[in-house]
């Protein structure tokens, strides 16, 4: 959701592109020279990862627009279960196109860290995330504003102005766009990596965070009060933490060659990954009514962990479709856009066009304007402030 931090069309979450070329280095700097692994050649673009994101972004809007029977009564006025009988009882699993951002997240992050100081990358991070986010934060207040639901109650000028920093959730403050939640979730991880790159990255130094991280969240997360709450909600979040780990162990298989630590690092996370995400999707579906197996759920994100190992141990690297960067470009525009400007077009559109148009033209208003957005928006402010900072 490359060729630069600027020019780079990809992006999802704010997570950089994977067609980001490494460094030119590739010695690393592990304790001792005899326990490091050799990097492979340079990476190229992984155009089979561009492609996972498109499908992430759109299984996400899938799921809000025609997955999630209570949250869209509201928008379209019927419940989608009985608008869209063919398609609901695969879009009721889009949301977990959000682990997948998160274990794409862990892989490119490490690629894109690599041979970078802090500074470097928190200024990547920054003109990363925030550009087309600002915008959509103006999008969501406009849409609140002038074409509002009139079911729910539209965030404080305050709340709004807040959204701005991206630390809403610790200043307790409305999202403006539910979706904005994840960014939160990428925000803790980046500030967390910090840690690796005190000094320069390395096999070692990635490979111990990722154990210690780990191991964090689990011990964060203990029952009957004992546990770590500001760990836990955020720099620790049991789930998402595996999910990250699980990419960086993976771009470690494909940077330096799997190994039986790395094998261990994945299966591991793996498991601690398998416990929360089972345990989330029993409480969405006895707690919260939402009709999903918690195994379907569980098969479904254990197939994005093959389908990214089979890019790392490079099964991939056959795929050259060049059009899958120019759609990676507007992975992460359309999702910061999709959920309350798209529902705004829904309570717009839907009683002139039927359902199934109205989805149709839904869909395609917001690819236009996320490439609008990217062209129009991105680059040039991205170029602008590179300038400057």
């Amino acid at each position: 959701m490359s060729q630069s931090d600027v020019q780079t069309p990809s992006k999802d979450l704010g997570i950089p592109a994977p067609a980001e070329e490494a460094p030119a280095r590739l010695k690393e700097a592990p304790g001792s020279a005899e326990t490091a692994p050799v990097a492979k050649k340079p990476p190229v673009r992984l155009y089979a990862l561009d492609g996972l994101r498109v499908v992430a972004a759109l299984a996400v809007l899938l799921f809000h627009f025609a997955g999630i029977d209570k949250a869209t009564d509201v928008n379209w006025g019927e419940n989608p279960r009985y608008l869209f009988p063919e398609i609901f009882h695969f879009a009721k699993y889009g949301s977990y196109g959000v682990q997948l951002f998160f274990i794409i997240s862990g892989f490119v992050i490490c690629l894109s860290a690599w041979d970078r100081t802090p500074g470097q990358f928190i200024k990547a991070r920054f003109l990363r995330l925030f550009p087309a986010y600002w915008f959509s934060v103006i999008v969501g207040v406009l849409v609140w504003r002038m074409i509002p639901d009139g079911d729910r109650k539209i965030p404080s000028v305050s709340d709004s102005l807040t959204n701005l920093t991206m630390f809403q959730v610790p200043m307790d403050a409305v999202h403006v766009v539910g979706a904005y939640w994840t960014l939160w979730v990428e925000l803790c991880f980046y500030l967390v990596f910090l840690f690796v790159l005190i000094k320069p990255i390395s096999y070692n130094r990635a490979y111990i965070f990722s154990w210690a991280w780990l191991l964090v969240s689990v011990v964060a997360q203990q029952k009957a009060g004992t546990g770590f709450p500001l760990l836990e909600k955020t720099f620790a979040q049991p789930m998402s933490t595996a999910l990250f780990v699980s990419g960086i162990a993976m771009y470690l298989m494909y940077r330096f060659g799997p190994d039986l630590k790395l094998w261990l690092l994945l299966g591991g996370s793996w498991l601690f990954m398998q416990s929360d995400l089972l345990e989330h999707a029993v409480n969405a579906r006895d707690k919260l009514g939402f009709d999903r197996s918690p195994f379907v759920v569980l098969a479904l994100v254990t197939s994005f962990y093959v389908l990214i190992l089979a890019i790392a141990l490079r099964k991939f690297d056959w795929l050259n479709w060049r059009w899958l960067s120019t759609a990676g470009a507007l992975v992460y525009p359309l999702y910061l856009l999709h959920e309350e400007l798209g529902w705004a077009i829904i309570r717009t559109l839907y009683g002139h066009l039927g359902a199934w148009a109205t989805l149709a033209a839904t869909t395609g208003i917001l690819l236009v304007l996320s490439w609008l957005v990217h062209r129009f928006v991105e680059q040039p402010s991205v170029r602008w402030l590179k300038k400057r900072l």
